[in-house]
């Protein structure tokens, strides 16, 4: 009995053994018939390659680098074929290095590994190619050629009375690219580059943009213009012609209502408010000359204009001054400017008042500013202005409505506070305009010889305050 069980535990150790070894045998044929194939976790040029025959994987980049590289210059396709930069796979160094992948496990450890499961390892053949750098600068050069663009200016419109918005510049980055380039080459399944491309901002809109348009605006105008802008934000300015000594007209009631308000210890009575709204909304010279004699003269006109002309140099005004009241016949005294005594360009100025589209910007720019409680007015006379009587001025000029020249070249419902005028010869407006874009000041002035037609004057004015308008309001 118990020589009966020996011989059955033998039997069993053999039948054991024997399963073993034809299991070792099994996995040994199964391990061999592997090595034919690349092993798991094995990639070429990107491209998996686990599993795959040698003959395979070539063939397969063999028809990847046959393909060009697809690449893109802020979304405009470039094409690079693969011989327009000498590229070459040599595939017998890439077979030799696929080889060395696929039996370097042909060993004992290797045998174990399969056999215990363990997980093969990362490996990344880098296929053998070669290509000429020189070619690949010089076609990287090709395409900056091609697309790069610089930064564009605005580019004002006047038929529109409009701005084209600048443009961004693009500029290729050509050490970036060829990395990127390179990489595309030599991969078998990412053949598409986006170009590495450097982005400049596009240039803002200037207010030298703006002086162009007006410029192409005046070009057809055979007569002296004169133009100031004033952007109340940031200060900057326009002028066209600024110096030129022009008739005051009605346009320097601006001057009469702001001596009035000096002149006043109060704030104006019901009266002095009518005379002071029918001068500047009426352009009432018999109420101009009722506020200049009561109560910027004292009871006399005459000192009224001496008090208007000394107030306008004391804020270094020296262009402006009225040498007698409105509609005056007797001859005036002879007063000298800096304007009128330019020999380049003469506007015809009229003996008895004069001034320049600058110097009315400034009165305006003056009011605006000490509405704001601030500004040239209160520095110049401490305590003679309060914000609040010089916002009433700005309330008076806002209802000087004529549906003409600045007014017309405004969208409808812009807030604005003005005071136009005109004679034979010359026609001007000037606004303060209070717009979403920013609060600006506008003053045209335009002479012609002997008679200046409105049919030539007023559209003309309205185009300028409509592109000025769009300057600050850009589309």
């Amino acid at each position: 009995m118990r020589r009966y069980r020996r011989r059955d535990w033998s039997l069993i150790i053999v039948i054991v053994i024997g399963v073993l070894l034809a299991t070792l045998g099994w996995q040994w044929l199964r391990f061999r018939a592997d090595l034919r194939v690349l092993p798991p976790n094995v990639s070429v040029a990107g491209m998996d390659a686990s599993g795959m025959a040698v003959e395979q994987v070539l063939a397969a980049l063999d028809g990847a680098y046959a393909q060009p590289v697809q690449l893109s210059y802020q979304g405009q396709p470039v094409i690079l074929a693969p011989e327009a930069v000498a590229f070459q796979f040599d595939r017998e160094a890439t077979r030799a290095a696929l080889e060395a992948v696929r039996t370097g496990r042909n060993n004992l450890s290797g045998f174990l590994a399969y056999l215990l499961r363990r997980p093969s390892p990362q490996v990344e053949v880098a296929p053998a190619v070669r290509y000429s750098s020189e070619r690949l600068d010089a076609f990287l050069a090709r395409v900056a050629q091609q697309y790069d663009r610089p930064p564009q200016e605005p580019v004002p419109l006047p038929e529109a009375l409009t701005f084209r918005a600048g443009r961004a510049g693009y500029e290729l980055d050509r050490e970036a690219s060829r990395q990127l380039v390179e990489a595309a080459l030599k991969s078998a399944v990412n053949r598409q580059v986006e170009l590495a491309v450097r982005t400049s901002e596009a240039p803002p809109l200037q207010m030298r943009h703006l002086e162009e348009m007006l410029k192409a605006l005046l070009a057809g105008f055979d007569g002296v213009p004169s133009i100031f802008v004033k952007d109340l934000q940031t200060g900057e300015e326009l002028e066209i012609n600024p110096d030129v000594a022009y008739a005051g007209m009605s346009v320097l009631k601006i001057a009469v209502m702001m001596e009035t308000y000096r002149a006043l210890d109060e704030p104006p009575d019901p009266e002095q408010t009518r005379l002071l709204t029918e001068t500047m909304t009426l352009s009432g010279n018999f109420t101009a000359n009722l506020l200049l004699r009561d109560i910027v003269g004292g009871g006399d006109a005459y000192q009224g204009v001496e008090n208007l002309t000394a107030s306008m140099r004391h804020l270094g005004l020296i262009n402006t001054f009225m040498a007698a009241p409105y509609d005056e016949t007797a001859p005036p005294p002879a007063i000298v400017t800096p304007a009128n005594s330019r020999t380049d360009l003469n506007a015809n100025p009229d003996p008895y008042m004069q001034t320049t589209a600058r110097e009315v910007g400034l009165m305006l720019e003056m009011i605006y500013q000490c509405s704001r409680g601030g500004g040239a007015l209160m520095v110049a006379y401490p305590g003679a202005f309060t914000p609040e009587e010089c916002q009433q001025m700005l309330d008076i000029m806002s209802q000087d409505h004529t549906d003409s020249m600045i007014e017309a070249g405004l969208p409808p419902g812009t807030k604005f506070a003005r005071k136009h005028g005109w004679i034979g010869d010359t026609h001007a407006d000037a606004a303060i305009v209070f717009s979403p874009g920013g609060d600006f000041i506008l003053v045209v002035y335009l002479y012609r010889p002997q008679w200046l037609e409105w049919d030539v004057s007023n559209p003309l004015v309205q185009r300028i305050a409509t592109a000025t308008y769009n300057y600050f309001n850009p589309k």
